[in-house]
């Protein structure tokens, strides 16, 4: 699949886009991105790093370290996350958040990560294969 896509945070700020094709989507339970994002699980796109670029905005977007391997950017401006790092699963790759796309892209999880620290009331969809 050739093409890119493109996302935004919630107010607009700061406005990316990603050439495809993309390495993998997933569903992460762990409870890192559970605290970092407010939700139940957090879903991915995966990307060489190479191959995204902030349109937009860049002057907005604020990254957070969360541990030595993982980091977090969002938009100041709203708070929306926008991408992650995760040097521990998928070195050189960035990982953008599928809830701030805006152009048309059908794809779901293929994978399901850290799903042994997912919260209680989470059913895990057993369609979607769990890699831990």
């Amino acid at each position: 699949m050739n093409g890119s896509i493109s996302g935004q945070c919630h107010c607009g700020t700061v406005q990316w886009q990603v050439a495809l094709p993309h390495k993998i989507t997933l569903n992460c339970h762990c409870n890192m991105c559970r605290s970092l994002n407010g939700a139940d699980y957090s879903s991915w796109l995966i990307f060489p790093a190479d191959q995204f670029s902030v349109n937009s905005g860049a002057e907005a977007l604020t990254w957070y370290e969360a541990s030595s391997s993982f980091s977090k950017s969002f938009c100041s401006t709203c708070g929306s996350t926008v991408s992650c790092i995760n040097d521990d699963k998928f070195p050189d790759h960035i990982y953008v958040a599928k809830g701030n796309i805006t152009s048309r892209f059908k794809k779901s999880a293929e994978i399901q990560v850290y799903t042994k620290d997912k919260a209680c009331w989470v059913v895990i969809d057993e369609s979607i294969p769990v890699i831990n």
